[in-house]
């Protein structure tokens, strides 16, 4: 039997299984009702009501008591228990948070049925039937804490073991933060999943287009409630390794309820900024205004129900921005070191005028077009205000119906468009360095059906469908090409209005890059359908679940680049040999390289030269899920939580297989064809991913719980844009072609100087030369990576509504993708200096991106949590990390925005990659609180002021979030040159190796202000010798200065009706304007080496306007 037909029957015998299940956005009500003596009461009739719309729900109780409502809604509920000779039971107050399993038992009283026993609150604050780790945050808490931007999933970071990844910061004007990011138990941001009323909300792009992890950003006034999930998930829950984010919409109600509002902030709002220049620019200028309204009611009340919502965003921004750019001194020709002119052989000594007609003139034209100098030396002399410009505007509308007593559905629509402008980094006709025009439209619909068939089976279907149109231009897109403005040059470069505009890339080792942003222009716009199928049955004490989802991904990309080339020079020729000095064998260079690359530059003898072909893939991948899960409540203590997971990604094809993958048995490259599976995506299909989930949860008393769990989870689609087999040779090239000129000369004759270095036709797939194009491997063998996690805890219900958690969080994760170059150079040998195409182990072959699934990481976290539940106007919620996160290497794409991605150095010998992992904090606690001052209408005290005095002493609210943690991992290394290059690759996310230089000395105790300038100071850093490039200097080894920031609001109420009110809020972001300093430069050839020029933002505020009804 094949695997296609083995599947099939797989699928069969699951979808007739007796029980199915998923819970969708919702949770499980469920108790015990026992009498006055403990004994258990049988045939009790409860009733389910939901305070805001009135829809009821009714079972009866079992022989042993028991009770239980499946696919219960978040909202707040009343539960009535009525049996004959005894007081009707009622409870209200209880609040449902989503994907709970939430207990409310119920003691009934002897007497007359007419006679009632009312409890408010009396679902319990501790998690006794659920093994799952993670942390509700509620409704109160969404709408009102301090939000930067108002994105609620920053609210994860409230929980523990979660800390903000490096690619959701940005210090940079071209940086650009992806919302929605964050590590979570040390794991990748990607290996996060996101729901939407049980529906997938992942942003499905290969890379970072989208600019956020999840599809459908709600409005937080638009959020019910969202859970986060971070240890022991559920079966139901797959494609996750990191955090399950699973968020609710709201719906509407039997009343018309809503809000308007504006967030307006402006340049007067906030503070300078610690490394602001008043002597030579304005204070840099913000203007954001961020408005919207929700509404939500009753169509039929009762029955059928909408809510609706849309948020506009308006911002201009400019942005303080640090270049390092060649001096004034430098642009006459006059370089501080020697240097030699490779084509002519002429040193010309320091601090001599090398003569113009000697410059390339395309050099000359470049280093005249860029802006002056306004700084000291070459390191960040360039200080601007860049510009900043992003339009939004999303809306979500939701439909709620109740068909019948047994019946139900929903019907939600989504859609966000955003259209950003970054500046250039450098202005003027030189620069272009930057993301220019983003564009982003998200379109999601979801579809759901429920139907109760008896008390205790429940069916329900979904159907979601989403698309995303996400991608970028350069800012002079469609300007003269290349060849244009410098006629006879730069054949080669493309001439058509979509690609041309401004100059192409020019990389200078230590310097800001000159011309357009080599990543520019780019695509990717995936669509997805989701439909899941479920079906609920309880047995006795077992709540059994069974479910099923399919997930269809198509991925239109455009990801080849650079599209308009690449020139760059690393100062491999410019450097005088001692002959050339006229000095013996064995003299000391100066060691100045930025200044011989500078000089190679000027001379226009670039050492590699890079082009991409213009080529549009389509990408497919399917995805089937199932699971079986038990909750068994064992005793009336304990609870076991049993399930069983087995997922299907299927690897990545192109549509019209045009894929393509390296063989290293052959070394040649081999492409898809039609027909199976592994035909059409050259990697074998890997079927036995089957993940179990344990746990438990045991009550040592009425307000103990211990609670322990175990699970294996799998996560697919996490390879970046540009870096997989359907960008590949031949059908889409990434040229590569580099040169080199032996030490003193001569000069090869097909040596090609700039502008003329685009004319080998090295992007042309009909003349496809494998030893000039980077190609990638991807092992046939390839499985998807696989975590192991495991959590301890104990629960302890504190008096007043407190309650503390102590846990213990570690995982294992193993076959985590690894990108490097396969055909990375052995070492020149001592006294050797041949050039990297000389040394590399396949000489018919340039590069090679390798996804070597070979990674691995491990994780322990010790956690305190200290939670107050919303009662008598405070919320309080401490969360405290001390973790460990170690492993071999990074997700592509992750990094700091503007720096080095920590890819090994070399990728045949892992085990000296084993360090901290980027996303490693080891001490982390965020305090956030809601308090309403208890004075006022409706308040603990004055409640019977009267009108006046309430519009001035009542009504006031404080809340704050406050985060401190400690420094984040910095990868330490060096710009390789001349014999020191082990590799061809000049991009990060395609597996460009950074070199680590050797270090001495110790860390020295300094100020805040010296730290600027000597980040590194007690150390001694040295570039290795050629025969032994890798240097000492430990993975991640350094770390960034510690973090503290607290954002702080405060609110006033002002009752205009009974049921209306204008709400005034005065929010601050950093609101002490503690300088917390971003990340120094961390590569040791640069002139900037050691210097910090970033910081976080400094006091940012905002003030609002909201009506709510």
């Amino acid at each position: 039997m094949n695997n296609l037909s083995k599947t099939t029957l797989f699928l069969g015998c699951f979808l007739i299984a007796t029980s199915l299940f998923a819970q969708f956005e919702t949770a499980e009500v469920l108790g015990t009702v026992r009498d006055s003596t403990g004994g258990a009461i049988a045939k009790a009739n409860v009733t389910l009501t939901n305070q805001d719309t009135g829809i009821q729900a009714k079972t009866a109780t079992d022989e042993n008591g028991n009770y239980d409502f499946f696919n219960v809604k978040v909202g707040r509920y009343t539960i009535t228990v009525e049996q004959s000779g005894f007081s009707k039971f009622t409870t209200t107050g209880v609040v449902v948070n989503v994907n709970a399993r939430q207990r409310v038992d119920a003691n009934m009283q002897v007497g007359a049925i007419t006679e009632s026993v009312e409890v408010t609150g009396a679902a319990t604050a501790l998690q006794t039937d659920s093994s799952e780790h993670g942390q509700v945050i509620p409704t109160a808490a969404i709408a009102e804490l301090p939000l930067n931007g108002r994105n609620y999933a920053d609210l994860a970071l409230l929980s523990t073991n979660a800390v903000k990844s490096p690619i959701a910061i940005s210090f940079s004007a071209s940086g650009t933060p992806r919302e929605g990011a964050f590590n979570v138990n040390g794991m990748r941001s990607t290996y996060n999943s996101f729901l939407l009323d049980g529906m997938d909300n992942n942003s499905f792009g290969t890379s970072n287009q989208g600019y956020s992890s999840q599809l459908v950003q709600l409005n937080p006034d638009a959020v019910a409630e969202f859970k986060v999930i971070t240890s022991n998930y559920s079966a139901e829950y797959g494609r996750v390794g990191g955090a399950v984010v699973s968020a609710v919409m709201k719906s509407g109600t039997n009343e018309f309820h809503g809000s308007a509002y504006e967030y307006l902030r402006n340049t007067a709002l906030n503070a300078t900024g610690f490394l602001f220049s008043p002597a030579v620019f304005v204070k840099p200028t913000l203007q954001r205004n961020q408005f919207g309204a929700t509404i939500g009611g009753p169509i039929v009340k009762n029955k059928l129900f909408f809510f609706g919502d849309y948020e506009g965003y308006r911002q201009l921004q400019r942005y303080l921005n640090f270049d390092s750019i060649p001096t004034m001194t430098d642009r006459q020709g006059i370089l501080p070191v020697a240097v030699v002119n490779p084509l002519t052989g002429v040193v010309y000594p320091a601090n001599t005028q090398i003569p113009v007609a000697q410059l390339n003139s395309f050099a000359a034209t470049v280093l005249a077009g860029l802006p002056p100098t306004n700084g000291p030396g070459r390191s960040n002399n360039d200080e601007a205000l860049l510009l900043i410009r992003d339009y939004g505007d999303k809306f979500d509308a939701k439909l709620d119906g109740q068909i019948n007593d047994r019946m139900s559905a929903f019907l939600r629509f989504s859609q966000r468009k955003d259209l950003q402008y970054y500046a250039p980094d450098l202005t003027g006709p030189s620069g272009g360095d930057g993301n220019g025009y983003i564009h982003t439209i998200d379109q999601a619909a979801s579809l759901g059906y429920t139907w109760t068939i008896t008390p205790t089976s429940v069916f329900q279907a979904r159907l979601g469908f989403s698309h995303m149109v996400a991608g970028k231009v350069p800012p002079y897109l469609g300007g003269p090409s290349m060849s244009s403005m410098f006629p006879g040059q730069f054949q080669g470069l493309p001439t058509t209005p979509s690609l041309t505009g401004g100059i192409n890339t020019q990389t200078i080792s230590g310097l800001t890059a000159f011309g357009r942003q080599t990543s520019n222009p780019q695509f990717q716009n995936p669509t997805l359908w989701d439909p899941e199928l479920s079906y609920s049955k309880t047995l006795r004490r077992h709540s059994l679940k069974v479910g099923y989802q399919f997930l269809p991904i198509r991925t239109e990309i455009l990801d080849t680049n650079p599209l308009y080339g690449q020139d760059t020079y690393t100062g491999l020729f410019s450097k005088p040999t001692c002959a050339q000095l006229g000095q013996p064998a064995g003299c000391t260079v100066p060691a100045d390289n930025t200044s011989y690359s500078l000089a190679d530059f000027m001379f226009g003898v670039p050492n590699q030269v890079n082009l991409g072909s213009y080529t549009i893939i389509n990408l497919r991948q399917f995805v089937h899920s199932m699971y079986f899960q038990d909750d068994y409540r064992v005793t009336s203590k304990l609870t076991l939580n049993v399930g069983l997971r087995w997922e299907f990604a299927s690897p990545l094809y192109e549509r019209d297989n045009n894929y393509s993958n390296f063989d290293p048995t052959t070394n040649t490259m081999i492409k898809a064809t039609s027909g199976s599976l592994f035909n059409r995506s050259l990697t074998h299909p890997d079927y036995h991913d089957f993940g179990p989930r344990i746990g438990t949860a045991y009550s040592i008393d009425a307000k103990t719980v211990v609670r322990a769990g175990y699970g294996i989870s799998y996560t697919f689609f996490n390879r970046p844009g540009s870096a997989q087999e359907g960008i590949n040779a031949p059908q889409a090239l990434f040229g590569v072609f580099s040169q080199s000129i032996p030490a003193g000369g001569p000069v090869p004759a097909s040596f090609l100087t700039t502008g003329n270095s685009f004319t080998t036709n090295i992007a042309s797939p009909a003349a496809f030369n494998p030893a000039l194009s980077n190609v990638v491997y991807t092992p046939p063998d390839s499985k998807w990576p696989r975590i192991q996690n495991w959590f301890f805890s104990v629960q302890r219900q504190l008096p007043k509504d407190w309650v503390l958690e102590l846990s213990y969080n570690g995982n294992h994760s193993t076959r985590l993708p690894i990108i490097a170059d396969y055909n990375q150079a052995a070492p020149n040998l001592p006294g050797q200096s041949l050039p990297v195409t000389a040394r590399v182990p396949i000489p018919t072959f340039g590069p090679i991106t390798w996804l070597d699934p070979a990674g691995n990481g491990t994780y322990n976290g010790l956690s305190a949590r200290v939670e107050h539940r919303f009662s008598k106007g405070l919320y309080i919620l401490n969360s405290f990390t001390w973790g460990k996160a170690m492993g071999d290497s990074e997700q592509a794409l992750e990094s700091y925005a503007g720096y080095f991605q920590a890819n090994p150095q070399n990728i045949r010998n892992l085990a000296a990659e084993k360090g901290p992992s980027e996303y490693d904090v080891k001490l982390n606690n965020v305090t956030s609180v809601v308090y309403q001052l208890p004075f006022g209408k409706g308040r603990q005290y004055a409640s019977n002021m009267n009108r006046v005095v309430d519009a001035f002493l009542g009504g006031w609210q404080l809340t704050s979030i406050n985060t401190a943690h400690t420094g984040t991992p910095l990868d330490v290394v060096y710009g390789a040159t001349g014999a020191n290059i082990v590799s061809s690759l000049s991009n990060d996310y395609r597996g460009q190796p950074f070199l680590r230089p050797n270090v001495t000395g110790s860390a020295v105790s300094q100020s805040r202000s010296a730290m600027l300038n000597t980040f590194f100071a007690g150390y001694t850093f040295t570039t290795p010798p050629a025969s032994a490039p890798y240097g000492n200097v430990g993975r991640n080894s350094f770390r960034t200065p510690n973090f503290d920031q607290w954002d702080f609001s405060v609110d006033k109420n002002f009752r205009i009706v009974e049921r209306v009110r204008l709400q005034f809020r005065a929010e601050f972001f950093d609101v002490l304007n503690h300088t917390n300093f971003g990340i120094p430069n961390t590569q040791t050839t640069s002139a900037a080496f050691g210097t910090i020029r970033v910081t976080y933002p400094s006091r940012q505020g905002q003030f609002a306007l909201k009506l709510i009804f």
